[in-house]
């Protein structure tokens, strides 16, 4: 299965070998029983047992790295499906652990704690119609407890409801030119923190709102990910710290490696 003397896996043959041996094994466990089940894994070749723990199990979302079933006839996923989801990924990652480092930094004074800030704050989280400003599920996740006393863990806060809270209970201010709610892609040197939050949910809108296919061309997210990578840029030289930043080169990597295999 290598292609040199320097051992470089064929990634296409590993592929084909691979899903010779699944779909084999779906027939056979068709065959035998609807409730007999098996999972994907690779040997550690540092571990000299066998045992579970010397392995590396696949999960389901694994089979979109997999670069030559998306020229297979039979294949729903595309090399453009699979750059969508690479973009998801480092929206959730990146982008998501970015806002929540804003809304921990940016929290109104004299509250310290960001779980304090929101319950001090909860009023401002009602609009001017007297309607709350999260939906049920927000709210659910903000505060589990029915008396509202106590904030759920913030990293299951997502994008938009990091967005609402930024907006509302911090001190990041509003983009200059544009204001809350208006994508400021328009405004490249408009560098703020609230320009910056603006521009993710702009590309959370594009990426996962606005999608009729799931699918994304790969210039299209060359341009993505320089986008990305700037916002980053403009959060952390505010706040400052180099983790998100750092993660995002390392997904651009796989992103690269994943290309050149092809």
């Amino acid at each position: 299965m290598v292609i040199d003397e320097v051992k470089t896996l064929d990634a296409k043959l590993c592929t084909r070998v691979r899903k010779f041996i699944s779909l084999n094994l779906n027939k056979i466990t068709s065959y035998l029983s609807q409730n007999l089940q098996y999972g994907l894994s690779v040997q550690c070749t540092s571990s000299q047992g066998v045992s579970d723990d010397s392995k590396v199990h696949f999960s389901p979302m694994f089979d979109i790295w997999f670069a030559e079933e998306a020229h297979a006839h039979d294949a729903p996923i595309t090399p453009e499906h699979m750059n969508h989801a690479r973009l998801c990924v480092a929206l959730v990652s990146v982008c998501g652990n970015a806002m929540r480092d804003v809304l921990r930094t940016q929290v109104s004074a004299p509250h310290t704690d960001i779980y304090q800030a929101i319950l001090a704050e909860k009023g401002k989280l009602t609009g001017r119609s007297g309607r709350p400003l999260l939906n049920p599920n927000q709210i659910n996740v903000v505060f589990p407890d029915p008396q509202g006393m106590k904030t759920g863990t913030l990293d299951q806060f997502d994008l938009s409801l990091l967005h609402i809270l930024i907006r509302n209970i911090s001190a990041v201010q509003a983009p200059f030119i544009t204001g809350w709610g208006n994508d400021p892609h328009d405004q490249p040197r408009d560098t703020s923190l609230g320009a910056s939050v603006e521009r993710i949910r702009s590309f959370k809108n594009h990426i996962t709102g606005h999608s009729a296919d799931g699918k994304v061309s790969r210039q299209d997210l060359e341009d993505y990910w320089v986008k990305i990578e700037a916002v980053i840029h403009d959060i952390e030289k505010v706040i400052g710290g180099q983790m998100c930043s750092q993660e995002l080169e390392r997904q651009k990597r796989q992103v690269i490696s994943v290309y050149e295999a092809c």
